[in-house]
């Protein structure tokens, strides 16, 4: 009786694993990505494996908060980024919840992707129109330019909605684990803060 109810412990445990999914490293094989932004020297951390974001499963405790939103993921990546309080001396200006708000560039943040044996070449920075349109994960936290044209007659400069080349920007300086995800083939970005 005792290994009949083991087992069946044992198939549940495994089919809960797998709608978690599991332990199952979530990775986007022959590509690298990295995460840069003033903090890390811009072009300066490509290539660079302190700079390197890390494949994860989704039953990793560092994305435990926004698990139900990476369901169906292909990739995931994280990193971690210590964004200082110190003043980059320039920076965007975006509408936020209908204020306008000045950041420090030092609060800026970019993915960009390479392939696994060419790290020091970048096949796109993102968001930008190379790397198509990359979501917010974490909208609380991280603020995403609006994915349009600058020549677009739909963008509006005075909206401070920003473009689809612009910087995204954690909202304070501080440590966070910066996100990258495939999920139904969209990009993601996210940044939880430590």
């Amino acid at each position: 009786m005792k290994k009949i109810a083991l087992f069946f412990f044992s198939m549940i445990t495994v089919l809960l694993l797998a709608a978690c999914g599991g332990g199952t490293i979530l990775e986007d094989e022959g590509h690298a990505y990295f995460v840069t932004g003033n903090f890390a020297g811009w072009g300066e951390a490509i290539g660079l494996e302190e700079f390197r974001m890390e494949a994860i499963a989704l039953n990793d405790e560092r994305v435990s908060s926004i698990r139900g939103d990476l369901r169906g993921a292909t990739a995931v990546y994280i990193f971690e980024a210590t964004f200082p309080t110190t003043a980059a001396g320039w920076g965007p200006v975006y509408t936020v919840d209908g204020v306008s708000t000045e950041f420090d560039g030092n609060l800026t943040v970019k993915v960009v992707r390479t392939t696994a044996l060419e790290t020091e070449i970048p096949l796109w920075w993102g968001p930008s129109p190379e790397s198509g349109e990359i979501r917010n994960l974490t909208p609380d936290s991280l603020f995403m330019p609006k994915f349009i044209d600058d020549g677009s007659p739909d963008f509006d400069p005075e909206a401070g909605t920003g473009h689809w080349n612009d910087n995204p920007v954690v909202m304070e300086a501080g440590t966070y684990h910066i996100i990258f995800a495939v999920i139904n083939g969209q990009r993601y970005m996210g940044a939880l803060k430590q």
